[in-house]
């Protein structure tokens, strides 16, 4: 017996010819293990890393600069991975996002995935000490 109630039935999507995008996601915890530091710059300014180690290598990072502002730390500058991405953030004091997700590389799904997280980590980690007074200054400035 039909249905002739004529209420509009929405139509199924095809899926049959578009393969799901396989994206890259680190092992959890455990078994890895994740641990986080500060690294102190000055007296009122730190990164913090957060490493997510695996069989020996780094297979997620996350490389924050924060500033201390009234008691408490706040984040201006951010390389991380995810989504399949390694990638940075700036931030300025009035919450205005100036870049987000701004690609640096992309992270393989499969065998060479860990390998690039892995190499990534060293060029993040020196690239947010060299810069952490010019982000500082953006930060500041809102430009």
């Amino acid at each position: 017996m039909a249905n002739n109630s004529g209420k509009r039935r929405g139509r199924v999507a095809d899926m049959a010819g578009k393969p799901a995008v396989q994206v890259y996601e680190p092992p959890g915890v455990p078994p890895a293990e994740e641990t986080t530091y500060p690294i102190e710059l000055s007296e009122d300014d730190r990164l913090v890393v957060r490493l997510r180690t695996y069989r020996k290598r780094i297979v997620d990072f996350a490389v924050m600069q924060e500033t201390l502002v009234s008691g408490d730390w706040e984040q201006l500058a951010r390389i991380d991975c995810c989504g399949g991405t390694v990638h940075r953030h700036l931030f300025t004091a009035e919450g205005v996002i100036l870049l987000d997700h701004d690609l640096i590389c992309h992270i393989p799904y499969g065998e060479k995935s860990w390998e690039v997280v892995d190499s990534s980590y060293e060029g993040a980690l020196d690239e947010m000490d060299a810069r952490w007074e010019d982000n500082l200054r953006r930060w500041r400035s809102g430009r």
